[in-house]
């Protein structure tokens, strides 16, 4: 890791919280999801129009679950990383990632640079 930056106790600490915190409000999301799962699958009276919007509904709720379930494998691969010392360390260049793009994402595993080369390609 030719610029890898160890971070601090105190930001370790700071980043482990947010990434915690994180955790904590997907899985709270992702157990509403799976509630209103239940509630649209359950069989009920209606016609075919209500029918359909349930199936409409469960449609999205069911994309939306799996968008937090991968996020929820970025955040546990971020505490993976913190916890061996990688974390904040970009995973293509191998490069700090800047403190001020941790903050605002952090299971971050790219520097601005590299993550937007990987948008970028055709």
């Amino acid at each position: 890791m030719s610029g890898a930056r160890h971070l601090d106790a105190k930001l370790t600490d700071e980043f482990r919280r947010r990434l915690l915190a994180a955790r904590e409000a997907l899985l709270r999301t992702l157990a509403g999801s799976d509630e209103e799962m239940a509630d649209l699958e359950a069989p009920g009276p209606g016609d075919a129009t209500d029918r359909a919007a349930a199936a409409s509904v469960a449609s999205l709720v069911s994309r939306l679950a799996g968008h937090d379930k991968r996020e929820l494998d970025e955040i546990a691969d971020a505490l993976r990383r913190l916890g061996a010392g990688a974390y904040g360390v970009c995973e293509s260049c191998r490069e700090p990632i800047a403190l001020p793009r941790l903050r605002a994402v952090p299971a971050a595993r790219f520097c601005l640079t590299c993550q937007e080369a990987e948008e970028v390609v055709p």
